[in-house]
């Protein structure tokens, strides 16, 4: 067979720990190539890591000095296998359904995970908008030590928080907040 430079196959098989993958290319069936390194946008002090799937589409490059030497440089689309969303959005769906979109006109991100999500930071989190909703089904906690809270109203299904009052150990209403 003539030796080619470029070739597109299907992934048979990942070592994830080598980020390389094994394909069957598209020109020769039943042929598997040796592993092909995946490459990646970074890998150095600044790291990213997204390998493919067994079954997608791949397109690779070879070495014309070595041709057993290559590499995977992305996937794509096929006929049969096409995005669900197009358009000047950027997104990644996880097999799981978790979704990271950014849509570049209406210029909303969104997260969509079917987990928990976690964010952890060494010195703080700020969080600054016009406004900000809370929609928790069951459960809102929160802890805040050392440090007052200020918000001129914080509305509820029962009334403004600065409107309703507490009772004290005698039964008695207590006084409104301070503002």
């Amino acid at each position: 067979m003539e030796f080619r430079f470029i070739r597109t196959g299907k992934v048979s098989s990942i070592n994830y720990k080598e980020c390389s993958a094994r394909v069957e290319f598209d020109d020769a069936p039943g042929i598997i190539s040796k592993e092909l390194k995946v490459l990646l946008g970074h890998s150095n002090k600044e790291k990213s890591y997204s390998m493919p799937s067994i079954g997608e589409d791949v397109a690779c490059i070879f070495l014309p000095h070595a041709p057993s030497v290559g590499f995977i440089v992305g996937s794509y689309y096929s006929g049969i296998n096409l995005p669900g969303e197009t358009g000047k959005i950027k997104y990644i769906i996880f097999p799981d359904g978790t979704k990271v979109k950014y849509d570049l006109e209406s210029k909303i991100l969104e997260v969509s995970c079917i987990g928990d999500v976690n964010i952890t930071a060494a010195e703080g989190i700020k969080i600054k908008a016009v406004s900000l909703e809370v929609d928790a089904e069951t459960t809102f906690k929160q802890k805040v030590t050392g440090v007052d809270i200020y918000s001129p109203v914080i509305k509820t299904d029962k009334g403004d928080i600065d409107d309703h009052l507490h009772k004290d150990s005698l039964n008695k209403n207590t006084t409104p907040p301070l503002g």
